[in-house]
């Protein structure tokens, strides 16, 4: 009896688990949670209702996880919370595929909100993937940004998470949806972009997460990095060691320990602390500016920004 050629029957769609491994792999690993601590913060002034607020967590996880696992490939980054990185695990190829239909996954939860949370996600996105792209260009081409530039990419970079999450809430809110709050999360996204280069110079729990000084060998230009090159006379020195890890794809621990002594001479390291000290002080003033608009005290975000502050 003659039977049916396979090509021309019909099966059933392939299942995404395989493309999920991945993020799953991710998602599994140690986690602060800051971000969906910050939206249960806010949601005390904006009163989402629940199934929307998971939701709108359930899309700001999806995007920063896709975020770290792209980040992880594009610095060549071997470690993630202490762990191999997705691509250490599962390959270049795989590990992109997993964080591009995690992306798109995002969008289909965007769209059991509002057709607005869609333009809100896609206007958060495009700010995000902007300033990464300088991040990179400046990096691959060894071009050292000014502060006023590296300010502007982290706006767009780090603190386009905090305005998607702040945003979609905003959407759905039940109260104070005129309550803008964007000043304040530009603040913690510049804050909390610095101090994880700060740390990373700086704290042994950095270290055994990521690496030893695993910063200077993405070869990114921090503010640490951009203050000390236009401020000591072993500019070119620093200049020339950066150049070296990009050919190298790393620094080797003495070059590493030479980049410290840099840093130590022009004071750059002091000089973000006291950046970290100024925001500090803003990010509070800012807050109480809030709660008074809002009538309400934010006890979350109070001690967000107290665990995230650096003694």
């Amino acid at each position: 009896m003659q039977t049916s050629s396979p090509w021309l029957e019909g099966y059933p769609a392939l299942s995404d688990e395989v493309v999920h491994e991945p993020c799953d792999y991710i998602k599994e690993l140690p986690s602060k949670k800051t971000l969906s601590l910050l939206i249960d913060g806010l949601n005390i002034w904006y009163n989402v209702p629940s199934p929307q607020v998971d939701i709108i967590k359930s899309i700001c996880e999806m995007l920063h996880r896709a975020s770290l696992i792209i980040d992880d490939i594009q610095d060549n980054s071997d470690l993630r919370r202490g762990e191999p990185a997705a691509h250490m695990v599962f390959g270049v190829p795989q590990t992109i595929n997993s964080a591009t239909y995690l992306l798109v996954q995002c969008f289909e939860k965007a769209s059991e909100l509002s057709l607005s949370a869609i333009t809100v996600l896609t206007q958060g996105v495009s700010k995000i993937h902007i300033g990464q792209g300088y991040d990179l260009h400046w990096t691959f081409h060894g071009e050292v940004p000014s502060e006023k530039e590296y300010i502007r990419m982290i706006d767009g970079k780090t603190g386009g998470f905090f305005s998607i999450a702040a945003r979609l809430l905003r959407d759905q809110a039940t109260r104070n949806k005129n309550l803008d709050i964007e000043d304040l999360l530009l603040l913690i996204g510049r804050f909390y972009q610095i101090r994880d280069d700060y740390m990373n110079l700086t704290s042994q729990e950095y270290t055994n997460s990521k690496g030893y000084l695993s910063d200077l060998d993405e070869g990114k230009y921090s503010l640490i990095l951009i203050h000390a090159l236009n401020n000591t006379t072993e500019g070119t020195k620093l200049k020339s060691l950066l150049t070296l890890r990009s050919r190298q794809g790393n620094l080797s621990a003495e070059q590493k320990n030479i980049v410290m002594k840099t840093l130590a001479q022009s004071k750059s390291i002091e000089y973000a602390f006291g950046v970290l000290e100024e925001l500090q002080r803003e990010m509070g003033s800012r807050l109480v500016s809030i709660e008074n608009q809002a009538g309400e005290q934010n006890r979350i975000l109070q001690a967000i920004l107290e665990k995230l502050r650096v003694v």
